[in-house]
């Protein structure tokens, strides 16, 4: 068994080598391979795969991906890939890893320089830098510890780079090594060794003017980046070479240090250089200039002979050498895109100018979503280049998100012709006529468009074999094993980028007289350049339409992807290319297209992996499986680690296959399942935040819909503030399909959540959904329930209709029978008459629900009861009795470990040791409330537990403190949104600044 890191990760059971299809299996092989031997946690592992934010059950994703991996490397039984505290450890034996055996091979190399024998080292240098497949470890996601391997693996490449050539020096074949260390200068500009390199080569080979011009190029580059002159060895050098001196110019291998590195002096740490640019193809010298062209036995002339003006060149057998200028017209309204377009051109031009230097083929891969505009982002930066590659320019549309993809064989035979080969001279097989298209090109300064690429097997054939040759690819696919390719990854145009656009083809006049539904009509192609283009064609082609007409034919969704169309441009035929051209499951996995059909029924705007899984009734790595397929199709964005969305116009067009292509009964299962796990997920994390609430009754999970669970109390709350959007959205849903059961309880389940963060509008939205919900079921006691509910937070701003909805819950509570929850009822409506001045008539439903609570044994009701009758009666004036009621509600709290009801009570404990004067004792309890609010991270109750603070220290002489407090509070209010009491710690501030 072996492994690749030399480029992107590879395995080796068997004959062949093979990639690690899944990424976060391959991050974890990757984690295992750079510490070889070594036994690796799984806290560590769980770091590499997932950063910062790993999922709920992260440590048993890696168990599966370990048995996952060892199926893929023929390691079954667990023998090489062990299971070893404190996590796991990859065995290997000498030579199963291919940067252990580079280090091998450059220390070898390393000492038969040092021992004189320099064609023993050059060829051993060489096998060792055959090794490189492109840049190290391309396909995993850089961590601390995958930028650090790179980065030292490309300090050990330069090295080994470094030492080969001096080990050709010593051998004679200076004149060999002058190409390739132009490149590596190109890529490392500010290492010394390489300009001195370069200037022993070419005085070695005669070419002293040359030499003496490169150290002038050296002092600009090194001047102008440092601000410093070239250090003492190259101006040395320098002064050898002006005097003409008669020694050799390569010094004896045994003068290089020991350890065989580059100087410290003026060195540039390389950056993860481009595709393994600097990489020789094998340990042989490799024909250059015209011999490495000569497609028919002869050089062929290079330079402006080659670029006549008649678009052909001759060569000695009489064939003609056609330029070609197959690129479509550019696009005259191209706009936006600026920093892609320049940073394909920095790409590109990194293409060697000199066509008879060695190196790596350059690749920009282009992806992303259909109706993105990737071709006419390829073409309007190829029209960009045509200076920089003036031997040519080959394009093919390979109609990869088609049914009916181009061959490759077929495009060879297109490009050979294009290229001056008659038809009954082209070769019938592919690696033949490859070979023949690689001969044709070689050396030559030539721009290769490969547009709408299938996969990376369509490509590989068509890559020219020379670095003077630059590859522009496109693709709806990532192509994450086209090795060597830099990847551009398109996404929607900006705002301002969208605007451009639809003003470049409708004209500012019409827009600026409109500017509301213009934002409407953009707003709905939602940065899709395709959409834009569409809009923009039919306001352009209706003259008679306003741009409201368009935005009201765009606002209902179901039509938008219908209005859509103009001509022969159609957002849904877009769609529909990449969707037919999804793999199928595998055996027992998740069908990628049905994973998308059921993605669009959500309403939410993102999904994680295990709401997805409920979505699906499948298991969470089958569909983590399907949903990594549709991510590297473009056809759904992944922000964050399992967690996925859809563009707005892919979501509509996700939904318009779900209801073309399943069935009524699947549809709504899998939203059932769906919103049941958002319900008893919800139902869990509040649980734990607040077990002494009351809880809805839930029925059974549904089959295939697994709950989240959580350890914590901090870690449930958490969820629910990520997920937030998504309940609010599940509640509407639920109601909107006719699932009232989940439409009322949901929210009724999440109220110590909205209460606890402070999610007021929320909290008002979702229930009055589940009012009409629990009405439409005919449930009363879910009608008393959501009353109840929002009579708590329309207290907070409308009380009078607070009141009202409170009434009715206590009616019906009674009506019912439900002691219980008349209590509850009666409590709220208390709260509301101190909200409202009305002290007095709070007291009686406080005493009446205090003795329910205690005929029921219910101790945190009693301790809710006897807290708000002790605020009651502190409002009232009654401040002994006040601290009576208060100190007990205290003692039952702390006896049922409810923290939060004891934030509450010293909050109003401080409050009547205020009113009596007794500042520090206030002072005392209103820091025990704030410390446990903060704790709970309840931000309003702190905020009003700040202004309490504040009057305790400008009572005890503490303006500027009170003032600190005032103002904290102040943003806090700011922030929830609480007008109200903002307007009073405004005030606060004022007063404070008047005494």
């Amino acid at each position: 068994m072996r492994f690749r890191l030399l480029g992107p990760l590879e395995v080796r059971a068997g004959e062949d080598w093979s990639g690690i299809g899944a990424g976060k299996q391959r991050s974890l092989l990757a984690a295992l391979l750079l510490h070889p031997g070594q036994a690796v946690s799984t806290e560590r592992l769980i770091g590499e795969i997932w950063g910062e934010e790993p999922p709920a059950r992260a440590t048993n994703l890696v168990s599966i991906y370990v048995l996952k991996l060892r199926k893929l490397i023929g390691d079954p039984d667990g023998k090489v890939l062990v299971t070893r505290s404190p996590g796991y450890q990859l065995r290997l034996a000498p030579g199963d890893l291919d940067t252990a055996r580079f280090a091998e091979l450059v220390t070898e190399g390393r000492r038969a320089l040092a021992a004189g024998a320099a064609e023993r080292a050059s060829a051993l240098l060489s096998e060792a830098l055959g090794l490189w497949r492109g840049q190290p470890l391309a396909d995993i996601p850089v961590t601390d510890l995958v930028a650090a391997e790179v980065h030292r693996l490309e300090e050990s490449r330069l090295t080994a780079f470094i030492q080969r050539i001096e080990a050709e020096l010593v051998c004679g074949r200076a004149a060999d090594v002058v190409a390739g260390l132009h490149r590596l200068i190109a890529d490392y500009p500010m290492h010394e060794e390489l300009w001195a390199l370069l200037m022993r080569a070419l005085h070695a080979a005669g070419r002293q003017a040359e030499a003496l011009k490169t150290y002038e190029q050296a002092r600009m580059v090194i001047s102008d980046q440092l601000g410093v002159d070239p250090g003492a060895e190259l101006q040395a050098l320098h002064r050898q070479i002006l005097a003409a001196d008669a020694r050799p110019a390569a010094r004896p291998a045994a003068a290089r240090p020991a350890a065989g590195g580059p100087p410290a002096a003026h060195r540039a740490a390389p950056a993860r250089p481009s595709n393994g640019a600097t990489q020789r193809a094998s340990g042989t010298a490799q024909p250059s200039g015209g011999a490495a062209r000569a497609a028919d036995g002869a050089a062929q002339p290079s330079g402006a002979a080659a670029r006549a003006a008649n678009g052909a060149r001759g060569t000695s057998s009489g064939l003609a050498e056609v330029v070609p200028a197959q690129l479509p017209a550019d696009i005259a309204d191209f706009t936006g895109r600026s920093n892609h377009v320049k940073h394909l051109c920095d790409l590109l031009s990194a293409a060697q100018q000199d066509a008879e230097q060695p190196g790596a083929v350059v690749i920009s891969l282009v992806a992303g979503a259909g109706g993105l505009g990737k071709t006419t982002l390829a073409v309007h930066t190829a029209h960009r280049l045509r200076a920089r590659f003036l031997d040519g320019q080959l394009y093919v549309s390979l109609q990869g998100a088609s049914g009916r993809p181009v061959a490759p064989v077929d495009v060879l035979a297109r490009f050979l012709r294009e290229l001056g080969v008659d038809g009954p001279q082209i070769p019938v097989g592919e690696e033949e006529r490859a070979a023949l298209y690689r001969t044709r090109i070689a050396g030559r300064r030539m721009l290769i468009v490969l547009d709408d690429a299938r996969d990376a097997a369509q490509v590989r054939p068509l890559l020219p074999g020379t670095a003077s040759c630059g590859v522009l690819v496109t693709s709806r696919n990532r192509l994450p094993d086209l090795a060597g390719s830099r990847l551009v990854d398109l996404d929607v145009l900006d705002d301002d980028e969208a605007r451009a656009l639809l003003t470049r083809i409708v004209g500012p006049e019409r827009l600026e007289a409109e500017p509301e539904a213009t934002g409407q009509v953009l707003a709905a192609c939602a940065g899709l350049p395709l959409a834009i283009r569409i809009a923009g064609a039919r306001l352009s082609v209706r003259t008679g339409w306003t741009i409201r007409t368009l935005a009201r034919r765009l606002s209902d969704e179901r039509r938008r992807i219908d209005e859509l169309m103009v001509g022969d441009l159609a957002v849904r035929a877009c769609f529909q290319v990449s969707f037919a051209s999804l793999p199928s499951a595998g055996a027992g996995g998740v069908d990628p297209a049905r994973a998308f059909r059921l993605l669009g029924l959500w309403q939410g705007p993102f999904i994680g992996l295990a709401a997805a899984a409920a979505l699906l009734g499948e298991p969470d790595d089958d569909v983590a499986d399907a949903l990594e397929v549709l991510v590297d199709a473009n056809l759904l964005q992944s922000p964050a680690a399992e967690i996925y969305r859809f563009h707005d116009l892919l979501r509509v067009y996700a939904a318009e296959r779900a209801w073309a292509q399943e069935t009524q009964q699947d549809r709504h299962a899998a939203v059932r399942r769906l919103l049941t796990w958002y319900l008893h997920t919800s139902d869990a994390a509040v649980q734990l935040a607040s077990p002494h609430r009351r809880r809805v009754p839930l029925e059974p999970v549904v089959p295939g819909s697994v709950p989240l669970t959580f350890a914590t109390a901090d870690q449930a709350l958490d969820w629910c503030e990520k997920e937030r959007a998504n309940l609010v959205a599940a509640t509407r849903q639920a109601a909107e399909n006719g699932l009232h059961e989940i439409a009322w309880k949901l929210p009724v389940a999440l109220l110590s959540f909205f209460n606890q963060r402070g999610h007021w509008v929320d909290w008002a939205a979702t229930h009055r959904i589940g009012l009409d919900s629990a009405r439409r079921l005919g449930d009363r006691q879910a009608e008393a329930w959501t009353l109840n509910n929002l009579g708590m937070v329309l207290g907070k701003h409308r009380i009078g209709e607070a009141v009202g909805y409170l009434q009715q819950a206590l009616a019906i509570y009674r009506e019912l029978g439900d002691r219980r929850g008349e209590a509850q009822a009666g409590n709220n409506l208390a709260d509301a008459y101190l909200l409202l001045g009305r002290f007095a008539e709070a007291t009686e439903p406080l005493q009446l629900a205090l003795v329910i609570h205690r005929e029921n044994g219910s101790r945190y009701g009693e301790g809710i009861a006897l807290h708000n009758l002790g605020e009651a009666y502190l409002e009232l004036g009654r401040v002994d009795d006040a601290i009576g009621c208060l100190e007990q509600a205290r003692e039952i709290f702390r006896e049922i470990h409810d923290t939060r009801g004891e934030g509450y009570t010293w909050h109003n404990l401080g409050r009547a040791h205020l009113e009596l004067g007794r500042i520090d004792e206030a002072t005392a309890c209103l820091q025990r409330a704030l410390t446990l609010r903060r704790a709970h991270r309840d931000r309003h109750s702190e905020a009003l537990t700040l202004i309490q603070l504040g009057h305790a220290d400008r009572r005890a002489g503490r303006p500027a403190q009170a003032r600190d407090r005032w103002a904290q509070a102040l943003a806090i209010f700011r922030d929830l949104g609480d007008d109200a009491k903002a307007a009073e710690a405004d005030a606060d501030m004022a007063a404070l600044g008047t005494s």
